[in-house]
C-alpha cells in the first residue's frame, strides 16, 4: 500500500479509531433526511401484518408461511416499545436503524479484509447508495436481511482470520438472524460455510476452519428452531424454505410462462387444497423443482440463460420504481470489484476473498426462479461495495507508476477521496433526480391513486366497524388500513369459501371493486352490510358479514 498514507496514519495515531464517525455521521445524515413513514407496499402488507398479529396476540399467523418473521417482530417490539400504533411508521423507525446498522457493518468487514481506510470508503459508499438508502425507507424485509447477512460474514471472516470459536458462534446467530429476515440467508450461509472448509482439501477433517463452520451451523440451527418448530407444525415435516411452495408455483406462471395467470386470480396459489389450506401452503421440496424443471430441460435451460443475462451488470432492468436509478450493480464498481480480487489482499489472501465473494454464488441460483429484479440483487451489493473499495485504493499506486510522486504525502488521500467524492454526488445525483420526476406513466398514476384510495376505505371502514375484526380480503394494501385480522379470500366456489370463512372466523369479507357506478354483487352466505364508494375515483369496496 502507500508508504506516505501509512506515514500519516502513524502521526496521527488516533485518527484511525475515529474513522468510523465518518461514514457513521453521513448515513445519520442521510437518513434524518427523511422522518416519514414509509409507503404501504404488497409485500409490506405481509410483513405489517405479522406484526399486527403478534400484537395482538394472534401469533405469527398464516403470513409468516409466506414471510420470514423476524423484520415483522422487530416492528411490533418497536410499536410495543414506543407506544406507536401506526405500523407503517413503526417500520419507518426499524429500516433506517438497520440501515445505519448496515453501515458499520460493512464498515466493520472492510476494516476486516483490509484496513481501516478500506472501510471508510466502502462504508461510506454504502451510505449513499441510492438502492440501499431505498431499502432503509420501506416496510419490507430487504434492509434487515442485508444488515444481518452483511454483520455474519463480517463475524465469520473475523473468525477464520483468527481461529475464533467465540466470533464463530456469533456468525451463527447473525446467520440465524439474516435467515430469519429472508429464508434465502440459509443458502447464503452455506455458501459461505463452504467456501471457508472445502478448500482445506486432505486437510478438512484436521482443520480449526471446519471445526468453526460446525460451530456457526450448530448455533444457526439452536437460533432458528423456534421458527422451524413453528413451520414442522404447519407443514407436518422439517422445512426451511416457509413459502416453498409459492416460489414453485409463481415462477410456473411469471418466469416461466406456463399460465400467465400471475399471482392473484390463480387457484394454483389461492385455491383451496383437499385439507382446506390454500395451495401454497401445501409443501413441495427440492424433488418437485427438479421434476418440473426436468419436464422441459430445453425450456428451463433458455429461461436460465435469458434471467441470468439479466443479471449481468448494465443489462440489469431497472425496474420497480428504479428506473432513474444506476443499476444495482453498477458496472463502474464492478470492474473495482474486479481489480480488486486480482490484486493480493495480503496474509490468507485466497481465503479472505472466498470469504467475501462466496455469497455471490446465489446469482448463479436465483435465475432458476426469477430475472434480474434489483431487490433480489440488492442485498449483495455491500459485499461489491467492499471489494470495490479496496479497487479505489489502488488507484494511487496506479498513477504512482506513472507519476511516482502521486504516491507520497497526501496526494493518495486527495485522489481516494476525490473519486469518493464523485461517486457520491452521482449517487445522490441520481436519488435527487428520482425524487424530481413525474409520474412515469398512467400506470403507476393509477397504482398510487388506488393506494390512496384503499387507505380511505380502510379507514372508513375502521370508523364504521372497529379495529380489530377479521376480515376476509384478498391480497392488497386495502388489508393493512383495515386495522384487523386478515384471512385470505381463496380462489374457489362460493361453497367453499363460506366454508372456508366459517372455519377461520371470519367476521366480515371486504370485496374491492374498480369500475365506476359498479354494483356489489350478491354472494351466497354473505349478506352485503356497506359499501364505501370513492367521491373522484372509480374505486369502492363492498362489504358483507358471513351469515
Amino acid at each position: 500500500m502507500c508508504q506516505g498514507m501509512n506515514g500519516m496514519w502513524g502521526r496521527f495515531p488516533w485518527l484511525p479509531r475515529l474513522a468510523v464517525l465518518l461514514p457513521a455521521a453521513l448515513s445519520l445524515c442521510m437518513l434524518w433526511r427523511r422522518p416519514t413513514a414509509p409507503g404501504v407496499t404488497m409485500d409490506g402488507v405481509t410483513y405489517l401484518q405479522i406484526a399486527r398479529n403478534v400484537l395482538g396476540g394472534k401469533g405469527l399467523g398464516w403470513q409468516a408461511l409466506w414471510a420470514a418473521p423476524l423484520h415483522s417482530l422487530l416492528i411490533a417490539l418497536t410499536s410495543y416499545l414506543t407506544g406507536i400504533r401506526d405500523l407503517a411508521v413503526a417500520a419507518g423507525i426499524v429500516a433506517p436503524v438497520m440501515g445505519f446498522l448496515l453501515v458499520l457493518a460493512v464498515y466493520f468487514l472492510a476494516a476486516e479484509l483490509f484496513d481501516r481506510r478500506t472501510a471508510v470508503v466502502a462504508a461510506c459508499l454504502t451510505a449513499l447508495f441510492p438502492q440501499l438508502l431505498t431499502i432503509s425507507f420501506s416496510t419490507e424485509a430487504e434492509v434487515t436481511y442485508t444488515f444481518f447477512l452483511t454483520f455474519a460474514v463480517a463475524l465469520f471472516t473475523r473468525s477464520v482470520m483468527r481461529r475464533s470459536y467465540v466470533f464463530a458462534l456469533l456468525a451463527g446467530v447473525s446467520f440465524a438472524l439474516a435467515y430469519l429476515s429472508r429464508s434465502e440467508g440459509f443458502l447464503v450461509m452455506l455458501l459461505v460455510l463452504a467456501a471457508a472448509a472445502v478448500p482445506e482439501g486432505r486437510q478438512l477433517l484436521r482443520g480449526r476452519t471446519l471445526r468453526l463452520s460446525v460451530v456457526a451451523f450448530l448455533v444457526f440451527v439452536l437460533t432458528a428452531l423456534p421458527y422451524l418448530v413453528f413451520l414442522k407444525q404447519h407443514y407436518g415435516t422439517w422445512v426451511v424454505s416457509p413459502k416453498a411452495s409459492y416460489v414453485l408455483i409463481w415462477m410456473k406462471s411469471r418466469i416461466y410462462h406456463d399460465n400467465d395467470k400471475g399471482e392473484m386470480g390463480n387457484e394454483e396459489l389461492w385455491g383451496l387444497s383437499p385439507a382446506g389450506k390454500l395451495r401454497w401452503q401445501e409443501p413441495q421440496g427440492f424433488g418437485a423443482l427438479l421434476r418440473y424443471l426436468g419436464s422441459h430441460p430445453g425450456k428451463s435451460v433458455a429461461v436460465y440463460l435469458r434471467n441470468l443475462s439479466e443479471e449481468i451488470p448494465g443489462r440489469i432492468p431497472n425496474n420497480s420504481g428504479m428506473e432513474r436509478y444506476p443499476q444495482v450493480f453498477p458496472v463502474y464498481l464492478v470492474l473495482a470489484a474486479l481489480v480488486a480480487a486480482a490484486l493480493s489482499w495480503g496474509e490468507r489472501s485466497a481465503e479472505k476473498k472466498r470469504l467475501l465473494f462466496a455469497p455471490f454464488a446465489i446469482l448463479l441460483i436465483l435465475p432458476v426462479f426469477t430475472n434480474g429484479w434489483w431487490k433480489y440483487l440488492v442485498p449483495y451489493v455491500p459485499l461489491l461495495l467492499v471489494a470495490a473499495a479496496r479497487g479505489i485504493w489502488y488507484l494511487p499506486e496506479l498513477v504512482a507508476r506513472f507519476v511516482p510522486s502521486w504516491n507520497r504525502g497526501w496526494r493518495p488521500l486527495l485522489l481516494v477521496t476525490l473519486v469518493t467524492g464523485a461517486l457520491l454526488l452521482r449517487f445522490q445525483w441520481h436519488a435527487l433526480a428520482a425524487s424530481s420526476a413525474p409520474v412515469a406513466n398512467s400506470e403507476v398514476s393509477a397504482r398510487r391513486s388506488m393506494a390512496g384510495e384503499a387507505k380511505k376505505a380502510g379507514e372508513w371502514a375502521v370508523r364504521r366497524f372497529g379495529p380489530g375484526r377479521n376480515y376476509m380480503v384478498p391480497w392488497s394494501r386495502l388489508v393493512y388500513y383495515l386495522d384487523g385480522y386478515w384471512t385470505a379470500l381463496p380462489v374457489a366456489g362460493i361453497g367453499e369459501i363460506v366454508a372456508y370463512a366459517r372455519r377461520e372466523k371470519v367476521e366480515l369479507l371486504a370485496l374491492e371493486m374498480g369500475g365506476e357506478g359498479e354494483a356489489p354483487p350478491p354472494l351466497p352466505g354473505f349478506e352485503l352490510v356497506d359499501l364505501y364508494r370513492a367521491e373522484s375515483y372509480p374505486y369502492a369496496v363492498a362489504f358483507y358479514r358471513l351469515l
